[in-house]
This record gives C-alpha cells, structure tokens and sequence, in this order.
C-alpha cells in the first residue's frame, strides 16, 4: 500500500468527541470513523487490524475443536419469547417488523445456536460440539462510549459448546480459558482470568478475561505476586480480626454529640474505624427491610449481598428509616433500652463474627453503646460474606496485599447448564436410548472491543504502538525527497519486502518529513525505515522501531534479512 492511495488520511486535531484515548487515537490514524453514537466504520487500516485479530480467535478456536458457522443477525422475535429473555433484555432490543412479524437485531445468539444444534444432534455420538462465529452484535446500550468500548453495533466472537455431562463441559471450559489466554497472549496483551458473578440471581460463577488500563469500567483486585485476580462483585480476601481475643466488657450507654459518619463516631469515641459496628439498611424487593452489620473500616458489598438474598434490594430512604424507628447516623442493632430491636432483623459480615466489644449506636440522636456483644446484647440472623474486598484486604492465596486495578473486559465465559436446552427442548438418547438433556456453555470475545483495548493498553504520547501480531502493517518505509536514486531504492526494498511476503506501508506522499514521521508515530506501525540521500550516500537506511526512542543505520544488503529477523521474533 503506497500512503498516497490510503483512504482515510490522519487528522492531527482531536475529535470534539472523543471520550477515550482509543476513539482519540484510531480516529486520529485513520483506522475508525464515527457514524453515530457508538456505532462506527472501519477503514483499511482499521480493518487489516481487526482481520489480524480475527484471524488469532479463529485459530485458537480451531485448536480446541470449534467449527465456524455464521448466524443471521436478524432475529424473529419468537425465539427470544421462547427462553423469556423478550422481557429481560427488551431495554437494549432494536426492533423491525415485516409486515405483522417482528424482529430484533441479535445482541446474543443462544436463542439462535440452540434451535440449529437441535436439527442435527439426535444421539451421544453426535457430541461434544462446539461451534463459533464472528458476527456483529447490535444492543441498545444506554451509555455507548470509549470509542470501541462501549458500542451499540460491535463485533464479537460467540462460541457455544454441547456436552452430554457436567464433566464433559468442565474439561472443555478449562480448554477454553487457555485458547483465550493464547488468543490475549498473541494479540500483545496481558489477560487476567477473573471469576466473576453469573448474574445477580444465580449461584454460578462465570469467568472474565481482563486487562489492565486506565480506561476500564470495572475494578480487578489483584495480587501483584501471584497473579491471583478476582472480580470486584465477588472478591475476597483475607484480614485480621483486631479485637477477637479481648474479654467481653459490660455494655455502656454513652450520651455524646457527634456526626453521622462511621469516622465521626470513631473520632467521638477515641477508637480506631474497625471498632464501630456499622449498620446499613436494605429494602429487599418484595419482603421488607433488612439490616446488614459490617465492620466499620469495612463497606458493604451490594453484588454479594444482593446473591445472597437472590432478589433485588436498595438502601432505604431517610422517610422509611424513620418509619421503622431507625435514625440515621445511629442506627444499631440495640435500642435505647438496652435490648434488641424488633423493628427489623440483621445479617452479619464474616469480619464480625469474632470481634468484640464494639461501639455502635442507640437508635437516637447522641446516644450510643459501648462494649457491644454479638450474642451477648443482640442476635445476627446468619452470617456471610458481605464484604466489598479493597487494598486493605491480603490475598486468600498467598497473603500479600492486594490492589485495586481499572481494567477493560475483554471476554468471559460460562457454562450456560441447561437453560436454553430446556427452553428448545434440545435432548440427546444415550447410550443406553434413554433421553437427556444437553449441557451448554458459551464463550464470548469482543473481538472490535479488543482492538480499542490493545490501543489503550499499548500507546504513549505521539500515537498507537500496535504489536506485531495484529499490527497493520509491519514496516512502515519513507521516502524523503524525490531524487532519482533515492526513488530509485525505495521502489526497490518496497518491492523486495512484498515479495517476502512483508506488510508494507510506503510513504510516498509529497509532504515535508516531520508531517512524515509525526504520522509514522501516530499509526503506530511496529518499524519506521527511512530512505534519504544521505542514507543511501551512506549505503544504508535508517531503522526506528516503534518501542524506541532511537534509530540507527542498518546496511542496505543486510535490511530484508534484519527486518524478517524483526518479524519472527
């Protein structure tokens, strides 16, 4: 590809728009072009990234026995009746209808995979099956933004796997998270395999595949030691219980003044945070009120508790705490006279369960308990682990500190069970001709939301540094001046490399070599060779990887054999 007839040049101004360093910058290069609010086109350059990615998944997923096939994005509405998700999911449907027929645009394919599997499995021998495609996804995202983060139109490989046991599945789920790995590993990225919620009302657990930029939506705490890294909804760690081995002092009621805040009560009473038995109140939807008691150095963790109790909850207003006798700011497991309160009932955190004497409040205005007992002076219904793990959490596996880390999701997979083989009805006969039912996971990458990422992950102040596994092009050649000799050697390592079979780029545009080399930082092709007259004057070229703030001079008879160097390794 000669620059001259690249179509989408660089812009060298940022787009008003732009609200990420990957819509910054992949607009700015010339591989994306915004349509509309997260929906966008891919240009050449854009689009030889997105077939390098492409091309790794499908030969990871070749490797563990998938078969590619290719879905309609164009779904009638009846399939997703079928499993109930034409309720679940209608907030981001886009919708069409044909005459009195309706439609959606796929934003998933389980409703679309598990009716095709069923016209060809009939018997045990007809599995395991696993089949793939790359297709796009349409989903009415709310807050569609990060450029390639975020979108309402976007790529993504989904792979479904058919297993006639749990064993089975489990076998072909611990291949899948290694082809992931290989895939992320390839692709020049560092992946995290993070367990992580199945939904808010299910106990399974699914697995996501993230990495570490400071553009991710969610938070990863990791162990920098072991790698051990977990999904914030569902993290744990391990800390110290301060207070366990003290002797049970008498309960005292305190009169003071103070603020409402867990620091204000500690400051008020001399203590350290962990001292203050912290009570939060929930509304769980349709059965009342509940009171969930936790450390005070420690916060409540919603995703848990919400698992927990498999309904959806919320904290309660000012007015409702009021209506059930509570003040906020102090409100306890223990009244005012010293006993239990009957208005609501209470779950513990694990971080309680040993501790003692804890301070804690009155349910009144500037008054609290001294010495407080679980048992003692007031009953936990049960315990759990509610707790939202931090930086002052050590990890479970090896007891080092653990940190918070922003991260972009990058896949995740999960083992579907039975759920859309039971919709479909899709069953197999064993061996035995009595009729089961088929196990089911899927496994999903972003495969566009992929390229934004590695563009996150890999760039620094003048532009993309694409690695080599997914890069455009691998060399990037420009040509200064128009002498003959000068034109003359250029065409000539050009035509040398293609005929290697080398992506090439040559920059043969007319413009002056700073624009040149100012663009050559911008779309981030791994090695920068520059031909002038004095280089050849000097029987060389100038060679600049893109990691590298230095270049030197590389003899022009050793060039194609140092840049397939370059390439393979």
């Amino acid at each position: 590809m000669r620059y001259s007839k690249l179509f989408g040049k660089t812009k060298h101004e940022v787009p008003c728009d732009s609200n990420s360093k990957n819509a910054e910058l992949l607009t700015k290069g010339g591989f994306i072009d915004k349509l509309s609010s997260g929906i966008y086109s891919f240009l050449p350059l854009g689009l030889r990234v997105l077939k390098k990615i492409n091309e790794i998944i499908r030969e990871e997923m070749d490797a563990i026995d998938g078969q590619e096939i290719l879905m309609p994005a164009l779904h009638p509405i009846d399939i997703w009746k079928t499993t109930g998700r034409d309720i679940t999911m209608n907030d981001i449907f886009y919708k069409t209808k044909a005459g009195e027929k309706e439609f959606v645009f796929g934003p998933s394919h389980e409703e679309t995979v598990t009716p095709l599997v069923k016209k060809f499995v009939q018997s045990y021998k007809d599995l395991p099956l696993s089949v793939y495609q790359l297709q796009t996804k349409f989903r009415n995202e709310p807050r569609a933004k990060s450029g390639l983060l975020r979108g309402r139109e976007f790529g993504m490989k989904d792979m479904y796997s058919f297993h006639t046991s749990e064993e089975d599945l489990d076998n072909y789920y611990k291949k899948a998270i290694e082809a992931y790995l290989n895939v992320y590993r390839r692709a020049g990225v560092e992946a995290y395999v993070l367990e992580a919620s199945g939904g808010a009302f299910s106990d399974k657990y699914s697995h996501e595949f993230s990495i570490i930029t400071d553009a991710g939506e969610d938070t990863m705490i990791l162990c920098k030691n072991c790698k051990f890294a977990q999904n914030l909804e569902i993290a744990e760690g391990k800390y110290e219980n301060p207070s366990s081995n003290e002797e049970e002092k008498p309960l005292e009621k305190v009169e003071i003044e103070r603020g409402k805040s867990v620091s204000d009560n500690a400051k008020a009473h001399n203590v350290d945070d962990w001292r203050i038995l912290k009570s939060v109140v929930y509304m769980i939807e349709d059965e009342g009120p509940i009171g969930v008691l936790i450390r005070g150095d420690f916060k409540v963790n919603e995703d848990k508790l919400q698992r927990y109790f498999k309904k959806k909850l919320r904290p309660l207003t000012s007015d409702e705490l009021e209506k059930y006798g509570l003040i906020e700011g102090f409100i306890s497991p223990i009244g005012e006279n010293g006993q239990q309160i009957e208005t609501i009932e209470f779950v513990g955190d694990n971080s309680i369960k040993e501790m003692k004497n804890f301070v804690t409040g009155a349910n009144k205005i500037n008054v609290d308990w001294k010495g407080a007992n679980i048992g003692r002076d007031f009953q936990v219904k049960d315990f759990a682990d509610f707790v939202a793990v931090g930086t002052s959490f050590k990890c479970p596996k090896c007891d080092h500190e653990l940190t918070e880390e922003k991260a972009v999701e990058a896949g995740n997979i999960f083992k579907l069970g039975t759920k859309f083989s039971e919709a479909f009805d899709l069953k197999y006969t064993d061996s035995d001709g009595v009729k089961k039912t088929v196990i089911m996971g899927c496994y999903g990458i972003g495969n566009t939301r992929l390229l934004g990422t590695i563009v996150e992950a890999s760039h620094d102040e003048n532009g993309i540094i694409w690695p080599k596994s997914v890069a455009p092009y691998l060399v990037n050649i420009i040509r200064l001046g128009d002498e003959a000799e000068v034109t003359t050697m250029t065409e000539k390592i050009y035509k040398s490399l293609l005929e290697k079979n080398i992506d090439t780029l040559l920059d043969d545009r007319d413009i002056r070599a700073g624009e040149k080399f100012k663009d050559a930082d911008l779309i981030g092709i791994p090695l920068r060779i520059v031909i002038s007259k004095r280089t050849i004057g000097e029987n060389s070229v100038e060679w600049k990887e893109r990691t590298s703030t230095e270049s030197h001079n590389v003899k022009i008879e050793d060039l194609i054999e140092k840049i397939i160097e370059f390439a393979n390794k």
